[in-house]
Parts: C-alpha cells; sequence; structure tokens
C-alpha cells in the first residue's frame, strides 16, 4: 500500500511537465523569430584579372596562390568591388599560375576579381 502514493506522486510530476511543456510550446509561437534562410552558395575565389586582350576577347587569370583551379567550359563572374564587370568562361589553356578564360560579355579590367 505504500507505493501508490509515491506511483501517484510521480504521475502527477510527469503529468503536470508534460502539459507545462505543451502550453509553453504553444504561448511562444506568435513571438517566435524565423532562422534566417541560407543564403546561396558561397562564391569560390579563382584570381584576379591579370591581363585583358580586348581584340581577342580573352583575359588571363592570376591563380595567386588559390588551390582551386576551375574546369575548362567553367562560368567565372569579374568582381571590381561587389560590382560584377564582365562573365568568363574557362579556356583549356593552362600554365600555372595563369589560365585563359573567354570574354562572354562585360568589360573586365585588369585587377578585377575572378570568382566562380
Amino acid at each position: 500500500m505504500r507505493a501508490a502514493p509515491c506511483n501517484l506522486l510521480c504521475l502527477t510530476m510527469i503529468g503536470a511537465l508534460a502539459l507545462g511543456l505543451a502550453l509553453s510550446g504553444c504561448g511562444s509561437s506568435g513571438s517566435r523569430t524565423t532562422a534566417p534562410k541560407a543564403a546561396g552558395p558561397r562564391a569560390i575565389n579563382v584570381g584576379e584579372v591579370a591581363v585583358v586582350d580586348k581584340e581577342r576577347r580573352f583575359v588571363l587569370i592570376d591563380l595567386e596562390s588559390s588551390l582551386y583551379v576551375p574546369a575548362p567550359g567553367a562560368a567565372l563572374r569579374t568582381l571590381q568591388g561587389s560590382t560584377e564587370t564582365g562573365h568568363l568562361k574557362v579556356s583549356p589553356e593552362r600554365k600555372r599560375p595563369f589560365i585563359a578564360a573567354d570574354i562572354l560579355d562585360g568589360e573586365p579590367k585588369v585587377g578585377d576579381r575572378v570568382v566562380q
């Protein structure tokens, strides 16, 4: 007979805890902030425009110390600060630390940052 009050007390406490958790979840739904959406894929820094040949519409990109070398045909963008200055397509020609890319549009300039 002595075990009954302990079981009843335990059940009462568990029920009160469950009810408290359930009610606390409902009460905070109005003030809950949504998690920030994950940003798109981050731009991969490729290097810097070292040479621009406007007549032949290509650039040489100095990979600097970048370990990432984009594959031929990869699309790249050139940036001056946060302003996009051109779109490039990686050519098969390469001689470390440089790779060549065709200018698809825009007017990249020497010193522009190149990202993928």
